[in-house]
């Protein structure tokens, strides 16, 4: 019973808070690479934000993914430290995979330098990079 208070306390929480929308674009480490986001977060308290985000990214010449990652983001003042992990459907044969990756940022007034990792399940060419991006934040 104290698992479902938790839970419930936690969501209805995140439900009451005011959205932050954002769009975001990645240079990934891999040649002429890069990530597109659109999503948003709920911050649940001064130290932690809970978020959402479609991702479209282009691994390589031959492979692409669209997917929707699950991003809580763990706050120290205007740093933060998010763990990702995402659900993706995978051009060509590959179909769908799991990815995983943490991010570090650095929030402005509306603008948010950031860098990171990301990798996916599946074995192809480039299949995981590092990235550096930014994100402008909406109210």
């Amino acid at each position: 019973m104290k698992k479902y208070a938790l839970l419930l306390a936690l969501f209805s929480g995140v439900c009451f808070a005011k959205p932050q929308v954002y769009f975001g674009a990645d240079a990934l480490s891999n040649s002429s690479a890069y990530s597109l986001q659109s999503g948003f977060y709920f911050p649940v308290n001064q130290e932690l934000d809970f978020g959402y985000d479609v991702d479209f990214t282009q691994w390589n010449q031959d492979v692409h993914s669209f997917g929707i990652n699950i991003k809580p983001a763990f706050r120290k003042q205007q740093f933060y430290l998010a763990p990702i992990v995402g659900m993706h459907y995978f051009s060509g044969d590959i179909d769908y995979s799991y990815s995983l990756g943490a991010e570090v940022g650095y929030d402005f007034e509306r603008v948010t330098l950031r860098a990171g990792y990301k990798d996916v399940d599946e074995e192809f060419y480039d299949n995981d990079a590092f990235y550096v991006g930014v994100a402008v934040r909406f109210d």
